[in-house]
């Protein structure tokens, strides 16, 4: 008899090494042979699932640790991987000793003999049961928030669509998700400031206080403040863009019925901004002033329409107004485009934003001018009469 002998000393170390780390690793680990029967089961498996080794190993595992409606595709898994084919990021479901329910992230890798034969599969999975939970509170969150909120994948097709949504766009799910947004639902003159939007989202930017407007599928215009984030993967990765909006129809409604009364009350309106420069100009006072919105609008009110001994006197009703504190009857000239005085007495009163924050001033006036030359002409008259003519105060002085 002759013998041949092959040291594999070096060999077993390394398989029994390989072994320790699968058994210690922090992550469930099992494997099967080529007929599906469980021959790798790590503690981080039995821990979750609550079997031991000892009630695995040798069983079949889709026919015993996988819920019905799993079989199939757990197996079309493990077929792959016998014919060389590994499976990234398959999620399932195992069921525990009581019964729970595990959801599993899997990557699937066939296992090689010596020789290079595939003898099974090593599934190292990660326990996504927590992240579910949370994505699906997340999901019922957003379902039932009273606001619309849309979201939309990578390419622009509409992945996220509640309740809100749908019952402001009178769209239901089926009709939208999977659908191009600003191709199906954003009117022409919009879709490139919305497309714009969605590529800064999916380049990581988000976007504040965007209006622009929805049409309903009864045609009707809705319009949406909208703050655009980008929507991040496990990885860190933009996967598309989650919009949370709000219904500003008849808010902005409101303001173009202010703005008509503004702009057609009988007395001059003017408003600036908290940098003192003109943006409100209604009719009356471009009447008076002979200047148009487009003579006035983005002008500093202060330096360019205001006689210079009075400037001083406005700009501290302006700083008042932007601490919040109204100004009444308070006298000043404007000098029109003409050079002619005309002399005011305004009401000043803070413009507060959304938030209660003032964004600037708004006056409403009176054109007392000519009541002011009747007041001298009246003082005028008494004093050069030919007859003693005095008067007493409520207290006879």
């Amino acid at each position: 008899m002759v013998g041949i002998g092959q040291d594999i000393t070096d060999r077993i170390a390394q398989e029994q090494e390989y072994t320790r780390l699968i058994d210690t690793a922090n992550a469930p680990i099992f494997g099967v042979d080529i007929n599906g029967h469980v021959n790798i089961w790590n503690r981080k498996a039995a821990d979750i699932m609550q079997y031991t080794n000892e009630d695995v190993l040798g069983k079949d595992l889709v026919a015993e640790f996988i819920s019905n409606e799993y079989k199939v595709p757990v197996r079309s898994v493990l077929e792959k991987a016998f014919e060389g084919i590994e499976t990234a990021n398959f999620e399932f479901p195992l069921i525990t000793k009581a019964g729970r329910r595990v959801e599993i992230l899997l990557n699937a890798t066939p296992r090689y003999n010596e020789r290079g034969e595939v003898m099974g599969m090593v599934g190292i999975g990660q326990d996504i049961t927590e992240r579910i939970a949370q994505e699906e509170e997340y999901s019922r969150l957003i379902d039932t928030a009273n606001a619309p909120i849309f979201g939309v994948d990578i390419n622009g097709h509409v992945n996220i669509w509640n309740r809100k949504a749908a019952d402001i766009m009178q769209y239901t799910n089926e009709d939208v998700l999977g659908k191009d947004l600003v191709a199906e639902f954003i009117s022409n003159e919009y879709k490139v400031p919305v497309r714009s939007v969605l590529e800064k989202a999916f380049e990581g930017v988000e976007t504040a206080n965007f209006e622009f407007p929805l049409i309903t599928r009864a045609g009707r215009r809705v319009e949406i403040l909208l703050n655009a984030t980008p929507r991040y993967n496990e990885r860190g990765e933009v996967m598309g863009m989650v919009g949370i909006g709000q219904d500003i129809t008849e808010r902005i409604a409101q303001e173009q019925e202010h703005s008509r009364m503004i702009d057609t009350a009988n007395a001059p309106i003017f408003g600036v901004d908290t940098d003192g420069r003109v943006n409100i100009w209604n009719r009356k006072a471009a009447d008076i002033m002979q200047y148009t919105n487009e003579d006035v609008l983005g002008k500093n009110l202060v330096e360019q329409f205001i006689s210079e001994e009075y400037r001083v006197a406005v700009r501290s009703v302006l700083e008042k107004a932007f601490e919040g504190v109204e100004t009444a009857n308070f006298e000043f000239p404007l000098i029109t485009r003409a050079g002619r005085r005309v002399e005011i007495l305004l009401n000043a009163t803070p413009r507060y934003n959304e938030r209660g924050e003032v964004m600037g001033m708004v006056g409403i006036g009176q054109d007392i001018t000519e009541r002011i030359a009747q007041e001298q002409e009246y003082s005028r008259l008494i004093d050069t009469a030919n007859a003693p003519i005095f008067g007493v105060d409520i207290n006879g002085h």
